[in-house]
């Protein structure tokens, strides 16, 4: 393009501002919606939480949280919870983004719509399902005890060990969906010279797909750590009381105890541990679109 042509396109985007272009307006009264909204349903509630966290005992309200046994048990079950569905959902969801890729067409359409059917499942509807089957004298119990496996009642309903496939069962869509993508941009033609040079496919996965979808495992499983950390309906419903998460802790301080001050600076609590968690791992992989 010539210097002339450079200087033209500028010359008419003005002469259309002055002819009464609305883009440039049009253009910014599109970000205030956005701009709105992040103030209206971000900013202003977290205001209104600080204020009520300080409107107990001020700054010390937050020092009793982080010396309370009751949350500390709760943010250390909390954490081991987040951690053992976090690897799960690394093993499990790789081995199935993979076989999204690799299965034939028809068995990756019904992976895939499995896999989907999540999301057309309301999260109450699924974490109930999950309540039948591990109650006592629930399915489980049956199918076991007609298998000869087991005597008796395993008694799994309202304990940590049933939330784990409860909360994989929920959460492994959002670790595949990103995985799976970046699986379909896997070069076709590195796998194939792999094997033409007589690497076997666990060393193709090992050392040329693995590789390759590093970024997407690291961004997916801190969503899912992310995600994990503040759930609330499968440990109320699955641990119950006795099992309490930071999450279903926070419902016990509002709905049963009225510390309205005390929940809301354990949400704070629980916001900035999961902000630092985003920190850390944003510093190694960039989880923003299009920034490197």
């Amino acid at each position: 393009m010539t210097p002339t042509g450079r200087v033209a396109a500028p010359r008419r985007r003005g002469a259309a501002r002055r002819a009464g272009d609305p883009t440039g307006i049009r253009a910014g009264l599109l970000l205030l919606v956005p701009l709105a909204a992040g103030v209206l349903f971000l900013v202003l509630p977290l205001i209104l939480l600080a204020d009520r966290a300080l409107a107990g005992h001020g700054v010390s309200g937050f020092a009793d949280v982080l010396t309370d046994a009751t949350f500390l048990d709760a943010g250390r079950r909390t954490l081991l919870l987040s951690v053992v569905v976090t690897g799960l959902c690394v093993v499990v969801g790789t081995v199935y983004a993979v076989a999204l890729v690799a299965a034939p067409r028809r068995l990756s359409l019904v992976l895939l719509g499995v896999l989907l059917s999540a999301f057309w499942i309301s999260l109450l509807v699924r974490t109930f399902g999950w309540v039948v089957l591990f109650q006592p004298n629930g399915a489980l119990d049956q199918l076991l005890q007609k298998l000869g496996l087991t005597d008796g009642s395993l008694e799994l309903l309202q304990t940590t060990r049933a939330m784990y496939p409860a909360m994989l069962h929920v959460l492994l869509p959002f670790f595949v969906l990103p995985v799976f993508a970046a699986c379909m941009r896997l070069d076709p033609d590195l796998l194939r010279a792999s094997q033409s040079l007589g690497a076997r496919p666990l060393a193709v996965l090992w050392h040329v797909v693995l590789p390759h979808l590093r970024s997407a495992i690291v961004a997916s499983a801190s969503l899912v750590f992310m995600l994990a950390l503040a759930f609330y309906v499968t440990p109320l419903m699955i641990g119950g009381p006795s099992q309490l998460t930071i999450s279903t802790l926070i419902d016990r301080e509002f709905g049963q105890e009225f510390d309205l001050a005390g929940a809301a600076a354990m949400g704070l609590v629980l916001l900035a541990f999961v902000l630092v968690i985003y920190v850390i791992v944003d510093r190694f992989v960039s989880l923003v679109p299009g920034r490197e």
